[in-house]
């Protein structure tokens, strides 16, 4: 690639608010500090114009098996005429039903994939139609560099509402069952000197989700902006990017209780941006977190009891505390995401080859 490098990036939820849309927004970041541009398409249509209109040295596409319910065909042709090096990110594998239906097309292709652990590599590995392992890659969630969006705790604190002298645990993402934050809220009540300040988004596809908190919880319905009840504070609008770091930086300990949801495989980006938060971070052993090791403190499974144990396991050892966060800023640096950008350069000269 003598001339300057520009990538398709496709993306279905772009502009939307999307896990997938982050991590595609952010990979971007990452392209345009190594030099490399990208456009960033939706829709098979534009997929095609695109093409016609620009010279491309590959194509990275942002698989979620929701994404493509209609469109995966469209696209794959589109693809299939300019024979350029494809590379398609698997957000997530799943080998039951009508997604295991689109491994057929997608393994057919001359198409490198990217999962972002073994556990994902193993399951697509298992499908009836396994993919080529020669073609199938690994490349870790990647870490944003939140450092100077970092403020004075007590200047945060003062922001949210939340007492400068507290031990704060805080869940940040988009509600969700499978992420148990009812349970944590339950753990937190057990600790009367501990404050939550759980930040669960409303997601467009799932916005009951937040209402079932409150009614597990026993909580009186919720109110636009900041609830309170007790040592609990629950806040539902979303948090920009440039905040996201410097509120979670706030807290002294990050937890995120999920469990198994169904089949899928697939990893937590919210627990990568809790670790560049410079926090001691709390998870379960869920497959979401089984690239994580002693970057975070783990515990069997989301229990309110067992979470309230080790939320004053963390609370009563500072050491530990600064262990875990020296643990993770290493993998931070490992991780960043210019370097998950070069990985995928990397990849694509692999398929071009």
């Amino acid at each position: 690639m003598g001339h300057p490098v520009r990538l398709l990036i496709i993306c279905p939820s772009w502009g939307r608010p999307c896990g997938i849309a982050s991590y595609t927004s952010r990979l971007q970041g990452g392209l345009r500090v190594i030099g490399v541009e990208s456009d960033v398409v939706t829709h098979p249509d534009i997929v095609r114009e695109s093409l016609r209109a620009r010279r491309y040295d590959g194509v990275l596409l942002q698989h979620e098996y929701s994404l493509y319910y209609f469109n995966l065909i469209q696209v794959l042709r589109a693809l299939e005429r300019v024979q350029l090096p494809l590379v398609v990110t698997m957000h997530n594998t799943d080998r039951s039903g009508w997604m295991d239906a689109q491994h057929l097309f997608l393994f057919r292709t001359r198409a490198w994939f990217v999962v972002h652990s073994r556990a994902a590599r193993d399951n697509l590995l298992g499908c009836k139609a396994p993919p080529d392992e020669t073609r199938l890659v690994i490349i870790p969630m990647g870490c944003p560099d939140y450092r100077s969006t970092f403020g004075p705790r007590e200047e945060v604190r003062a922001e949210l509402g939340l007492p400068t002298d507290a031990f704060v645990v805080g869940f940040f993402g988009f509600a969700a069952p499978h992420k148990n934050i009812p349970n944590l809220i339950k753990a937190v009540q057990k600790l009367p000197d501990v404050m939550g300040y759980i930040h669960a988004s409303i997601h467009p596809t799932n916005p009951w989700a937040v209402d079932q908190i409150y009614q597990e919880c026993g909580l009186p319905g919720r109110q636009p902006g900041r609830n309170q009840f007790g040592n609990v504070v629950l806040v539902h609008e979303s948090l920009p990017d440039e905040r996201f770091g410097r509120v979670q930086n706030a807290m002294d300990v990050v937890a995120l209780p999920y469990e198994r949801h169904g089949n899928s495989v697939s990893t937590s980006m919210m627990a990568y941006d809790a670790l560049a938060s410079c926090r001691p971070v709390l998870t379960t052993r869920a497959v979401y977190f089984s690239e994580l090791k002693d970057e975070v403190l783990k515990v069997s499974k989301a229990d309110p009891g067992i979470l309230a144990g080790a939320i004053r396991y963390l609370q009563d050892n500072e050491e530990v505390r600064h262990r875990l966060v020296a643990n993770a800023a290493r993998l931070v640096k490992r991780n960043s995401w210019p370097r998950v950008a070069e990985r995928y350069l990397e990849v694509l000269r692999r398929a071009g080859a």
